[in-house]
């Protein structure tokens, strides 16, 4: 199984990279610098785990991982990497390059890279984007970060438009991961990063063979929009 993991550093990446090559998977883990965790998997992982420097905003960055796709079909793709956003977190004095970076990182460059590794995944295939239960319209839980909020509210439409428009044979999920203990999340965060991970992997794995899109979180359960 060929499994790629888009921004796997650290935290909840990093976590899935692990949980997958436990499982016995061919893992890419693309990051925009290669650190001692990775190098230490690698030495492990007996040719099964690839670290590929990228970043993934960069509008090739889906041609570049097409060179590294090896014969055959691409199982699981994970877009995990994302950020916070401006420290302004009502707008009135972010800058406009903060906003456009918000925007381009975490809800428009997931969605450029699925449209082009689209056509080579398997058909119980999954790509899957880390969202946040902040992103929905309906659960209003983003007051205190809006502006990331409607980042991941502009993923999840994104996701739902392009899948009406694509029609791709394989699941495509928007994931909550839960309010977990990573850089990102604070040390007050709930959810360990381990618990995170095993629910994101076996709620990716339940949806092998479906088709369409859908909002769950770690522990499988959905999401309104």
């Amino acid at each position: 199984m060929n499994v790629w993991v888009i921004g796997a550093s650290r935290g909840i990446g990093l976590g899935l990279v692990e949980r997958y090559l436990a499982q016995g998977a061919q893992v890419l883990a693309l990051v925009r610098a290669p650190n001692a965790a990775l190098d230490a998997l690698m030495a492990t992982a007996k040719g099964r785990l690839r670290v590929v420097t990228g970043d993934l905003c960069d509008p090739d960055l889906g041609t570049r991982l097409l060179e590294e796709l090896r014969p055959g079909s691409l199982d699981r793709l994970i877009v995990n990497a994302g950020i916070m956003g401006p420290a302004e977190e009502d707008g009135q004095w972010a800058t406009a390059a903060e906003l456009g970076e918000l925007f381009l990182t975490n809800a428009v460059a997931p969605l450029r890279l699925l449209d082009v590794l689209a056509p080579r995944m398997a058909a119980e295939g999954v790509m899957a984007c880390l969202s946040s239960q902040m992103g929905s319209v309906s659960l209003a839980r983003s007051a205190e970060m809006p502006l990331y909020g409607a980042s991941k509210a502009a993923l999840n439409s994104l996701l739902q438009s392009w899948v009406a428009g694509r029609q791709p044979p394989c699941a495509v999920l928007a994931l909550h991961p839960g309010w977990v203990r990573t850089e990102l999340g604070g040390a007050s965060a709930p959810v360990e990063v381990a618990d995170s991970v095993a629910g994101l992997v076996a709620t990716i794995e339940a949806r092998v063979g479906q088709s369409g899109s859908a909002f769950l979180d770690y522990q499988g359960q959905a999401l309104p929009w």
